[in-house]
């Protein structure tokens, strides 16, 4: 069998390498947030809310037994005031005592257990809302800390590039100085210049560290330290069409207003139930028989109210001034969200503007460095100048690599702003 070519060898290599490495792409850590997010069980315990309290207002219109009991003396009773020749009228006695069990039955309640029912699940849908609200601000944060990880890892590849740069560059100063060519101070320049870079290069992997620590909390999962972040392609056509969960939820909690004001209608309606009794006591329904006895009584009751000094229609008008608070906050909040579409726009003209220059200005100063490093191992040329123009390709490089990033972000910062 023929050896592998070294170049096929080493692809090989490298793609089992890469394979090895953990990868978290910007889905799967708003999807992991998403259910990492404490608030999320609120909406459970607010389904099992509603289905209780759903249970309740079916009560309505079953049966509502009630026992009662009573025992009383009175400074008084019933008493005829004639006397008949041979006939012995009983007295009542002046302690009564009276236990009843009372059943009752909703007939017609003019629509109020209807309406309750209704304000329950608008409550239910409402506070849902108020959840994806939340978890809709915590997409934005995993937006931002994932972006910031990326620009790090921009960074540091930029730092280790000019690390290796700085490195091979003292080697060979390095060698100058032992031939008696090359002054020591020239190679010392390098070393001070190889610990900045040392040290820029631990401040932007601390913070890539502090990113993904950030990311682990986010998402209940913890960051491998080589964990790849992959660049999430670009966003697609900018429109204004606003689609944020804030705007649903003022909808929502406005038909919760519409809800209350129905149910506050209903209390002008009649009601109609059916009710029964029956009981023991002293006296029973007969009350010149001065004795324990059982009853019973049946019938309909309706309950009417005629006036109650305009008691709903000024609630009714207390939820129309509700509904125009909720109406005024939803048009503020449009209108501070296209004014932040409007911003975000501008950024990505300047961003995409910015990049077309990136690459020549990059390749500029690449060429630039590259014939003061030649004329530094010419010794035509000093350390300073080189690093002069190291600094300034490793800039360029780093402001190229973050602008094509912060495009990214600010198109699905965009999208974000204005709602999926």
């Amino acid at each position: 069998m023929k050896p592998l070519p070294p170049l096929l060898l080493l692809l090989l290599l490298l793609q089992a390498a890469l394979a090895q490495e953990p990868l978290l792409s910007l889905d799967s850590a708003r999807q992991q947030a998403r259910r990492n997010y404490p608030l999320l069980r609120q909406q459970a315990a607010q389904d099992n809310i509603t289905r209780l309290q759903l249970r309740n207002i079916r009560t309505n219109f079953l049966p509502q037994v009630e026992l009662n009991g009573q025992a009383t003396y009175q400074s008084a009773v019933t008493s005829i005031p004639i006397k008949l020749p041979n006939v012995d009228i009983p007295e009542l006695s002046r302690d009564q005592y009276k236990a009843t069990v009372d059943v009752k039955q909703l007939i017609y309640d003019g629509g109020a257990t209807a309406s309750q029912r209704e304000l329950q699940l608008a409550l239910q849908q409402a506070e849902r809302q108020k959840v994806e609200v939340e978890l809709y601000k915590l997409e934005q944060q995993v937006l931002q800390v994932y972006f910031n990880a990326l620009l790090w890892n921009e960074h540091i590849a930029a730092r280790e590039q000019m690390l290796a740069e700085v490195k091979q560059r003292k080697e060979r100063l390095g060698a100058g100085v032992a031939n008696g060519t090359v002054l020591a101070s020239q190679v010392d320049q390098l070393q001070a210049e190889l610990l900045k870079t040392e040290q820029q290069l631990f401040e932007a992997k601390t913070g890539r560290a502090t990113a993904y620590k950030v990311m682990s909390m986010l998402t209940g999962k913890e960051l491998a330290e080589n964990t790849r972040l992959k660049l999430p392609p670009a966003a697609g056509e900018q429109n204004e069409t606003l689609n944020r969960p804030e705007l649903k939820l003022f909808s929502l909690q406005t038909g919760v207003l519409q809800q209350q004001s129905k149910l506050t209608g209903t209390r002008a309606m009649p009601r109609l139930s059916a009710f029964a009794q029956g009981g023991y006591g002293r006296p029973g329904l007969n009350m010149l028989e001065n004795k324990f006895d059982f009853y019973y009584l049946a019938g309909l009751r309706l309950n009417w109210t005629l006036w109650n000094w305009r008691s709903n229609r000024t609630e009714q008008a207390v939820i129309r001034e509700q509904e125009e608070q909720l109406r005024a906050q939803s048009d503020a909040f449009s209108l501070n969200t296209r004014t932040q579409l409007q911003q975000q726009s501008s950024e990505i003209t300047n961003l995409a503007a910015a990049i077309e220059k990136d690459q020549e200005i990059l390749e500029l100063r690449t060429k630039v460095k590259q014939v003061s490093a030649a004329q530094l191992d010419n010794g035509v040329l000093t350390v300073h100048d080189y690093l002069t123009d190291l600094h300034a390709e490793t800039q360029a490089l780093i402001e190229k690599r973050t602008h094509e990033i912060q495009l990214v972000y600010a198109r699905l910062n965009y999208q974000v702003i204005k709602g999926y």
